[in-house]
């Protein structure tokens, strides 16, 4: 029998290496769901989510054959690239948490109001908190989009590709480049939200 203590072991490491994998490989391809997500995130995986459809319905088309197995390849690219857009939709969408649980308004006016310079250094602390979280929060939504946007382009030059135009070659080095970026993207979210750290940390 195994004792039970070596059981306990491996299901750690286990559950240890699944968590892992989830946060430096994004999300499973079927755990992706945008209607899981507040706006503006949502709209942007449900954009990657067509993209992706669109371009498996330009593989299906194509005849069997060396083109195929190369656009199917890319497909397995294409599938990471959603995968990650939700991942990044998700901590995006942590970011807005946190920004409610702020209150800024209110934290304003107390700083209107208040006289003691503790007080006053106190709130402004949390103001320029507040402020660095707001700017991450809208760089990611700016980048998101913009990565969303090339991945419909991408799908258009393998609309292309499909039909002879020889630019498999670019068309892999640009979903490499998109699944790269939201690969950057959500690392740099992470560190922002790192476990234990409060969100108001600088």
């Amino acid at each position: 029998m195994v004792p039970a203590l070596v059981v306990l072991a491996v299901v750690a490491v286990a559950g240890a290496a699944w968590w892992w994998r989830r946060r430096t490989r994004g999300i499973p391809q079927a755990e992706v769901d945008p209607f899981t997500l507040g706006e503006p995130w949502r709209r942007h995986v449900q954009g990657a989510v067509a993209a992706q459809r669109r371009y498996r319905d330009i593989v299906r088309d194509v005849q069997p054959g060396p083109l195929r197995d190369r656009l199917s390849a890319i497909g397995g690219q294409v599938e990471q690239a959603v995968s990650e857009c939700y991942a990044v939709g998700r901590d995006g969408e942590e970011l807005d948490d946190a920004l409610g649980r702020l209150d800024v308004a209110s934290l304003d006016r107390q700083l209107q109001r208040a006289s003691d310079e503790v007080a006053r250094g106190s709130l402004t602390t949390q103001l320029a908190a507040a402020g660095r979280l707001r700017a991450a929060r809208d760089d990611t939504d700016a980048r998101l989009r913009l990565q969303v946007t090339r991945m419909g382009e991408l799908v258009a030059l393998a609309a292309e590709v499909s039909v002879g135009t020889d630019n498999t070659d670019v068309l892999g080095t640009g979903v490499t480049d998109v699944v790269t970026q939201l690969e950057g993207l959500r690392q740099a979210l992470q560190e922002v939200q790192q476990p234990g750290r409060p969100a108001t940390s600088p």
